[in-house]
């Protein structure tokens, strides 16, 4: 085997590895655990606060400057981040088990919160020791397993363990998901990270710099760009489970479809960025990408008013799973694109914060929207916000990945001087 094949197959299995992982147990506590507690009677005020965990990941960046600072000069910098996040998850899992999640439900909440902090650690981690390893051809396969793995994680975490629940019981399903959490394990003690230049200035790293970063020029655009290209799919996803329980689908339809069939089929969409990217480059791919959220929202028009065909809705579920993983997919990439090596966890999750944040703001308040108006008029507003990111795509031209050389880790990074990162 060529050994640049070689040495790009590791880098994918690794990672595949890492971003499958990150999500296994987060996404157990928060598809599964909340119908564990409501079969076993819980009250649903007392459930609801588990979704918040997922405010973790969106405030992420708030500590991500400490990771980049921070690391092993002798165990390579992210690696020895990841070696230990990801022994903290198992740890973590396993402990979790030997509670009763009906009578110990106090306890386990504080085993939940630490869950979602290592994982969303490891994933500043893993993100930015992506950033290092890829070269910018290979980002588009990367980021198309780093979309895979989340899917992959969220459907045996949150579909096929919650399936299997009612044999296994709570203990066992914690250890099972312990278990597969420490695979990744062996690649990541296998791997060994190259001292970078960033490696020697860990300390020049620090929390101006994620205001350094959006000092950017024309930084600016890429933000809005960033912030307006999710508003489409995010209202689409949104609105999607309450639309079908209007219609009058069973709740194990829909979490069959949305995350054991939707979960495949943004795979799919992940992949096909992924090649978009390789083969005609990172702008046409988003605009193509774009096209497909606007084709996706429209596909909801039909069940929004009503018409309950099952086959259709299938198709409309379909290519908005498959236009949200294409959608990961390219931002992902464009998002390491901008990122500086020497602070690549800061830059990345910065980038991933403002888009979750401003996703979930959109999600909350589209669903507000269609209970005062009607889903058909949101989806509207939703439509519109897909042009409208279509024509900011089409007239941004600043696609081109930072290159890294022995200048581009010289380049200023807690100061107040404006950055131009160029390749």
């Amino acid at each position: 085997m060529n050994p640049q094949n070689r040495e790009q197959r590791h880098k994918m299995v690794l990672l595949g590895g890492l971003y499958i992982s990150q999500f296994l147990g987060l996404g157990f506590i928060i598809a599964a655990v909340p119908a564990i507690l409501r079969q076993a009677g819980t009250a649903l005020d007392d459930i609801a606060w588990i979704y918040l965990l997922g405010l973790i990941w969106a405030i992420k960046f708030l500590w991500a400057p400490l990771v980049d600072r921070f690391g092993s000069d002798r165990h390579g910098h992210y690696r020895s981040w990841l070696i230990a996040l990801q022994s903290l998850l198992i740890v973590t899992q396993v402990g979790a088990a030997f509670f009763d999640i009906n009578d110990q439900l106090s306890i386990l909440a504080v085993f939940f919160a630490l869950i979602a902090i290592f994982s969303a650690t490891q994933d500043i981690a893993a993100d930015a020791l992506a950033v290092t390893i890829l070269h910018p051809e290979e980002r588009g396969l990367g980021n198309s397993i780093q979309t895979a793995g989340g899917l992959i994680g969220n459907m045996f975490g949150g579909g096929v363990v919650l399936i299997t629940y009612q044999w296994l019981g709570w203990s066992s399903s914690m250890l099972a998901l312990a278990a597969a959490t420490a695979l990744p394990l062996i690649n990541i003690l296998r791997h060994k990270e190259q001292p970078a230049p960033a490696d020697y200035r860990p300390k020049k790293v620090g929390f101006r710099d994620l205001w350094r970063f959006l000092r950017r020029p024309q930084m600016w655009r890429w933000v809005i760009i960033l912030l307006v290209f999710n508003i489409g799919i995010s209202i689409a996803y949104a609105l999607i489970n309450p639309l079908l329980v209007d219609l009058g689908w069973s709740l194990d339809h829909i979490g069959f479809v949305i995350n054991i069939v939707g979960s495949l089929t943004g795979m799919v969409g992940a992949f096909i960025a992924g090649g978009l990217i390789q083969r005609l480059g990172r702008k046409a791919a988003m605009l193509l990408t774009g096209v497909l959220i606007a084709v996706s929202v429209l596909g909801l028009y039909a069940p929004a008013q009503e018409t309950n065909n099952l086959w259709a809705i299938y198709g409309a579920i379909g290519v908005m799973m498959l236009a949200w993983g294409a959608s990961a997919t390219i931002l992902a990439t464009v998002m390491m694109d901008k990122c500086n090596p020497a602070s690549a966890g800061t830059d990345y999750s910065l980038q991933y914060s403002l888009g979750s944040i401003f996703s979930f703001l959109t999600s909350g308040l589209a669903l507000g929207l269609a209970g005062t108006w009607s889903y058909s008029t949101v989806l509207s507003l939703s439509l519109g916000a897909s042009i409208l990111s279509l024509a900011l795509v089409w007239f941004y031209n600043d696609f081109e990945p930072v290159k890294v050389t022995a200048t581009t880790f010289d380049l200023p990074l807690s100061d107040d001087a404006p950055v131009t990162v160029k390749g």
